[in-house]
C-alpha cells in the first residue's frame, strides 16, 4: 500500500495481468506465510493504530492551544494515520483472505471498493510525507534561526493546507489509472474480474508523469529532504547542549527545554518515517536500474518487500503515541489524564479544579497572541475569573440586612457579544 514504483500498481493489490482471456486461477506463491504476516499480524497492528491515533486526534484537536501551535501537524498526521490503517485492512488483509480461502464473494467485495480506497490511501500517505516536510522545516527554523519563526507560526494553517492539497493533486489520478473488467464467461470463478491498465495510464506523456515526476516528488524528494533537515537539526541540538546546561535564567532554560522536547519528538517521528520508507526507495531505484532482474530473478524478495513496506507504515504509525508520551511532558500528562477519565468513566473533577493545574511551559505556544481589547462600555473580568478560580465578592447591597456573598464560578460566566454577562448567584452565609 505504501509502495509507489514505475509499475502501474502494487503486485499485492492487483491481480496478475495476462494476455490470455482465461478463467484459470493461478494461486500466488507463499500465500500462507503472507497471510499470517499481512492479514493476521497486519490487521492486529491496524486496530491498535486506529485506537491510538483516534485517541491522539481527539486529544490534540480538543485544545485550542494545541491547534494553534506546532501540534497541528501532529494532529493531522494522526488523522491520516487513521485513514491509512483503515484502508490497510480492506486493501491488503482482505486481498490475502481472498487468495487464502479462494472466496469469490470476498473477491467481488474487494473489486467493488478497491479503486477509491487505493486512491484515498495513497493520498493519505503522500499528504503525511508533505506534512512532515513542513513540520521539519518549521523545527529547523526554530532551532537554527529562532528569530525568523513569526511568518511560519502565523501561516501554519495555510502551510498545512497546502501540504494536503499537494497530496491530493499528486495522487488523485490513481483513480483513473486502472480499469476493472468483468468476464461473464468466468462467472462464479476466481477469474471473474480482471484488472488492466487504463488508456490514460498507457499514454506516453502520462507515463512520464506517473513513473518520473510523481515518484520523484512524492517519495524521493521528501525522503532525502527529511533526512538532510533532521541531520542538521540533530547537529545543532548537540552543539547547543553545553549552552543549555549552563543557562542562568530559569525561564529561558524552561523555554529552551520546551523547544528541544518538541524538536526531539519530530526528529523521532521523521526517523520512523525514514525507516519505513528506506526499503521503498531501494526498490524504486532498483527498478530504474534493472526492473527485469528485480521482478524475475528476485521475485520472492520483491513480493515480500512490498508487504514489508506496507506493514512498516502501519507499525511505525502505531508508535507515534508512545513517542509523544515519552518525549513531551505536557502530552504525557494530558494522555494519562484522559486515559484515567475514560477508565473511571467520570469526567467531573469539581468546580474548584483549574485547567492550569498541570500546565507546563510546553503548553504555551512560542507565538503568543495578544487578546483582543473589549469594545467601549463592555465589562471585562480579571484573568483569574477566566481561569476558573472561584471569587467571593462582597455584596454591593449595603441596605440588605442579611449577610450575603456572591460566588462567581467559571461555568456561571458566559460570553455575550464579545464581553461577559454576570450570571453570579447569591448564597446564604451560615
Amino acid at each position: 500500500m505504501d509502495y509507489e514504483s514505475t509499475s502501474s500498481f502494487d503486485p499485492d493489490i492487483a491481480t496478475n495481468l495476462t494476455d490470455q482471456e482465461s478463467c484459470e486461477y493461478m494461486e500466488p506463491v507463499y500465500v500462507k506465510e503472507r497471510f499470517w504476516m499481512v492479514a493476521i499480524f497486519g490487521t492486529a497492528v491496524c486496530l491498535l493504530n486506529i485506537i491510538e491515533n483516534t485517541f491522539l486526534l481527539f486529544m490534540l484537536f480538543k485544545k485550542k492551544s494545541y491547534r494553534s501551535s506546532h501540534m497541528l501537524y501532529l494532529a493531522l498526521l494522526a488523522f491520516f494515520d487513521v485513514w491509512m490503517a483503515v484502508a490497510y485492512i480492506p486493501l491488503m488483509s482482505l486481498n490475502l483472505f481472498v487468495d487464502y480461502y479462494k472466496s469469490v464473494f470476498l473477491l467481488r467485495a474487494w473489486f467493488a471498493y478497491m479503486l477509491p480506497m487505493f486512491t484515498i490511501s495513497h493520498i493519505a500517505m503522500t499528504a503525511s510525507s508533505f506534512l512532515m516536510v513542513a513540520a521539519s522545516l518549521e523545527r529547523y527554523v526554530i532551532t537554527c534561526h529562532p528569530t525568523k519563526t513569526r511568518w511560519l507560526s502565523r501561516n501554519r494553517v495555510w502551510i498545512a493546507a497546502f501540504a494536503i492539497f499537494l497530496g491530493v493533486a499528486c495522487k488523485f489520478s490513481l483513480l483513473f489509472e486502472m480499469d476493472i473488467r468483468y468476464l461473464p464467461e468466468c462467472y462464479d470463478t476466481m477469474g471473474e474480474y480482471q484488472l488492466d491498465l487504463s488508456p490514460l495510464a498507457l499514454h506516453e506523456v502520462y507515463s512520464y508523469w506517473k513513473s518520473l515526476f510523481r515518484t520523484i516528488v512524492t517519495i524521493l524528494i521528501p525522503f532525502f529532504l527529511l533526512a538532510f533537515i533532521n541531520v542538521r537539526i540533530v547537529l545543532v541540538l548537540s552543539k547547543s547542549e553545553f549552552k543549555f546546561l549552563h543557562s542562568t535564567k530559569l525561564s529561558e532554560a524552561k523555554r529552551k527545554s520546551a523547544v528541544r522536547n518538541a524538536t526531539r519528538t519530530l526528529v523521532f517521528i521523521v526517523f520512523t518515517y525514514l525507516l519505513s520508507n528506506v526499503l521503498n526507495v531501494i526498490i524504486i531505484l532498483w527498478e530504474y536500474i534493472d526492473k527485469k532482474m528485480l521482478t524475475h530473478q528476485f521475485q520472492t524478495f520483491y513480493m515480500f518487500a512490498v508487504d514489508v513496506v506496507s506493514l512498516s507504515t502501519i507499525v511505525f504509525g502505531a508508535l507515534r503515541l508512545p513517542i509523544y508520551v515519552i518525549c513531551q511532558a505536557n502530552l504525557r500528562k494530558e494522555f494519562f489524564a484522559q486515559l484515567k477519565k475514560i477508565i473511571t468513566l467520570n469526567s467531573y473533577s469539581g468546580y474548584l479544579s483549574s485547567p492550569t493545574k498541570n500546565m507546563t511551559v510546553e503548553d504555551m505556544d512560542i507565538d503568543r497572541r495578544t487578546p483582543e481589547p473589549c469594545e467601549a462600555g463592555e465589562r471585562q473580568y480579571p484573568l483569574l475569573l477566566s481561569l476558573g478560580t472561584v471569587l467571593i465578592v462582597e455584596s454591593d447591597q449595603k441596605n440588605d440586612s442579611s449577610k450575603t456573598c456572591t460566588v462567581i464560578r467559571k461555568n456561571s460566566v458566559h460570553r455575550s457579544n464579545g464581553g461577559f454577562t454576570d450570571m453570579s448567584e447569591k448564597v446564604q452565609i451560615v
